[in-house]
């Protein structure tokens, strides 16, 4: 009787080490799956990074286009600003000219106004 004992307790530390062991397996397998996805996740992640940054350089290169080019809508608005300045100035004169034109056919057309009268 004194074996039997012995037995039911080595037969409870086989049975637990069995149960305990089957646990130990079925973790490390869930192990083993979580580092799978995490690793195709990484994966998938790495992907779509560079993705995004040749997004990033392309939106650079869109930028530094737009700027180039409002710089130079700039300088063009700048000169047709300066051009209809000239030409208000141009119409400004002709303006003035063209007054004093008016002014000195009156003062002429009296004049010659003046001296037909006078030769009636």
């Amino acid at each position: 009787m004194g074996t039997m004992p012995e037995n039911k307790n080595e037969q409870n530390f086989q049975v637990n080490y069995g149960l305990n062991l089957t646990l130990l397996e079925e973790k490390v397998v869930r192990l083993v799956d979580l580092v799978k996805q995490f690793k195709q996740s990484n994966l998938s992640l790495q992907e779509e990074n560079m993705i995004l940054q040749e997004e990033v350089k392309l939106q650079q290169n869109n930028i530094q286009n737009l700027q180039e080019e409002n710089q130079m809508l700039k300088h063009q608005l700048m000169r047709t600003e300066n051009s209809l300045v000239a030409e208000t100035k141009d119409l400004e004169e002709l303006s003035q000219e063209k007054m004093m034109t008016k002014m000195i056919v009156d003062d002429l057309i009296r004049s010659i106004d003046s001296l037909v009268e006078q030769k009636d």
